[in-house]
């Protein structure tokens, strides 16, 4: 059945957030997220056992929450459609993933997906151990599309589970998973927390892991260096811990900044003649920022004088401050100021 939104942007702007849907975001400032972006009364079950999974790991959760009484597969949008900012900003963050879906079928199974095959080999393999159905996942529902939201993560690859509509049931006593009954803890299944630990117990073995090849279960290669890698991550998650993520929505040269994270590293945003002006505070001296841009729209930054901004870059920087510069082309001379931009949103990262 087609989704009735082709996108995410289009169904927000035809439903009422509250009562349509919300949207409930938990930020543990982890590298994990856990996401159910068809929670609720959609695909009943995910929102539960993604609440359960975040606590047991301390993770980060993005949750999509349908609220309606009926016609809640109306709010569905297929996972390479979905444009979610949030959504989009949290997994951007995120060093691995697990997505959360529902599939349909009267048999207890998991379909196991993703193109983390490290991950979902583990937690395959947690599954079944502790007596669940696990299996590939059918192509159809795979999971292994590049465009999908759920592979939009640092390592460019989730663990997507699409657990059918019997197991998902067998997570609330009796089977009932009325709005009522699944809102109340009473009701959780020690099925529900068996499935929980096994996503925990899959990601933490694969943290600091290199994958191998989807046909087995190996967790790492060494290529013959037991110490391969070894201080690789630590780096990497050192860099992570001092994440600036802002989303900055441009109108009439007026700017509207949301902080994904990092605000307590931001004393400043400014419009500066050159372009962007980021003043940092609670750093290191002598640190040197790291900085990725990336445009949401398709025609970048409008000016008010009808071209765009289409080259961003850091013009200049210190341990104090960045400023990012914006020019129409690289090679030309004339920057363009952040107050004579009419329209545009991006995503910026600063890492420091």
């Amino acid at each position: 059945m087609p989704d009735t939104y082709p996108s995410m942007t289009a169904l927000q702007a035809a439903t009422v957030r509250g009562l349509d849907w919300d949207i409930y975001t938990v930020d543990n400032n982890n590298d994990v997220l856990i996401s159910s972006i068809h929670g609720g009364g959609i695909e009943i079950g995910t929102s539960e056992l993604n609440i359960l999974t975040r606590e047991l790991g301390g993770y980060d959760s993005f949750i999509f929450e349908a609220l309606r009484t009926l016609n809640n597969a109306e709010l569905h949008v297929t996972s390479v459609n979905y444009d979610e900012p949030t959504m989009v900003s949290m997994v951007t963050d995120a060093k691995q993933h697990v997505a959360l879906h529902g599939a349909s079928g009267d048999t207890a199974v998991i379909n196991v997906g993703g193109l983390d095959l490290a991950l979902r080999n583990t937690i395959w393999s947690e599954l079944t151990a502790r007596g669940f159905n696990a299996q590939i996942a059918p192509s159809d529902i795979i999971g292994e599309q590049v465009d999908n939201v759920s592979n939009r993560n640092k390592n460019g690859g989730c663990c997507q589970l699409e657990i059918s509509t019997k197991q998902r049931q067998d997570f609330f006593v009796d089977g009932d998973w009325s709005r009522g009954k699944r809102s109340d803890r009473a009701n959780w299944t020690p099925a529900l927390y068996s499935f929980a630990q096994a996503i925990v117990a899959g990601i933490e073995k694969t943290r600091n892991t290199y994958p191998q090849d989807r046909y087995t279960s190996y967790l790492m290669n060494f290529n013959n260096n037991l110490t391969f890698g070894g201080t690789d991550d630590l780096a990497v998650r050192t860099i992570g811990s001092r994440l600036v993520h802002l989303r900055l929505s441009l109108a009439n040269g007026v700017p509207t900044v949301i902080y994904r994270k990092g605000s307590d590293f931001v004393a400043n945003l400014e419009s500066d003649a050159s372009g962007i002006k980021v003043t940092f505070k609670n750093i290191p001296s002598n640190t040197v920022p790291f900085m990725e841009f990336m445009l949401v729209s398709s025609e970048g930054f409008k000016t008010t004088g009808g071209t765009y901004a289409n080259y961003q870059y850091m013009r200049q920087y210190n341990s104090n401050f960045l400023l990012i510069g914006m020019k129409e082309w690289s090679n030309v001379n004339t920057h363009i100021s952040m107050a004579d931009i009419a329209s545009g949103v991006a995503e910026i990262k600063i890492h420091l």
